[in-house]
């Protein structure tokens, strides 16, 4: 069953991030995907600013162990007509999902030589195949899904969701947030969604991590745009005798707790230590029946 069929079908979804710097080869990106395939809805394949394998060779190979990819597709590195080649490549290879994102700027881009392309905004992109999923050449990518990235964080009452709104109009079908470990502040934001019907245009997808340790939970906290990672969290990892286990189950918790809140139609978990403790945080959550 792929992504697309899962949101559909399922009260709840969970993806996880493949590491791609960690996959130099077939064997290696093959033994995540036997790691997190009969864990996950799909695998997320990430598009950093570290040299590592193309998302898109990656997905034609996790497609051939009947796993479904979500690409992820910046536009910093690429100019439109790249992208648009790339887009139709990975449909022409099986994927149906990606993330379209605008990109991180590349640290010390000047000083490597190295150029941040920045061509096509991220929502002329979703436009774009949107545009492609309207017109009469529609069945070459049937039921494509388009994600877009958001902030989760607690709004004012009257506050609007004008950017989302925008990407909803662009073609999104599902959003994709950032690291939050305070489900007050979840809450508090998934109501606001509600209340502007957005959750009937798109599927909300929120992110989480098995934290193996304090010193991650602050790096994520201080250095992840968007990211909130409270106190509390910190300190239950600074104070369990094994950090690792400990945040598995707080990993674990946090799904039971998301899976309950309305709109939310699912979560995605980051690559923070061994590869392994996602799919142990998934088992230990129960959220796949």
């Amino acid at each position: 069953m792929k992504f697309k069929d899962s949101l559909r079908t399922r009260d709840f979804v969970v993806t996880a991030h493949v590491n791609l710097a960690q996959a130099p080869d077939e064997e290696s990106l093959n033994r995540q995907g036997e790691i997190l395939g009969p864990v996950v809805d799909a695998v997320q394949l990430t598009d950093t600013t570290q040299v590592h394998i193309s998302g898109i060779a990656a997905a034609a190979m996790l497609i051939q162990q009947g796993i479904d990819p979500i690409v992820h597709m910046n536009c910093r590195d690429r100019n439109r007509i790249a992208l648009k080649k790339d887009f139709l490549g990975a449909a022409a290879l099986g994927v149906t999902s990606v993330l379209v994102m605008r990109g991180k700027k590349i640290p010390g881009s000047k000083k490597h030589g190295v150029r941040n392309v920045f061509d096509t905004p991220a929502l002329e992109f979703m436009t774009y195949i949107d545009s492609l999923k309207q017109s009469k050449n529609a069945a070459t990518i049937p039921d494509f899904l388009v994600g877009a990235q958001a902030e989760v964080f607690d709004p004012e009452v009257d506050w609007l969701p004008k950017n989302l709104i925008r990407k909803c109009d662009a073609g999104a079908n599902f959003i994709q947030l950032q690291p939050c470990f305070d489900m007050d502040v979840i809450r508090s934001y998934m109501a606001c969604m509600v209340g502007a019907k957005l959750t009937h245009r798109a599927a909300f997808i929120m992110a989480l991590s098995p934290l193996p340790s304090a010193e991650v939970a602050r790096w994520m906290r201080d250095n992840l745009k968007g990211a909130l990672v409270p106190e509390s969290i910190i300190e239950r990892l600074e104070q369990a005798s094994d950090p690792e286990s400990e945040g598995i189950e707080i990993c674990a918790e946090f799904l039971r707790e998301l899976a309950s809140i309305p709109g939310v139609s699912g979560a995605n978990l980051l690559t923070t230590g061994k590869i392994e403790t996602m799919a142990a945080a998934i088992e230990a959550s129960g959220v796949r029946k």
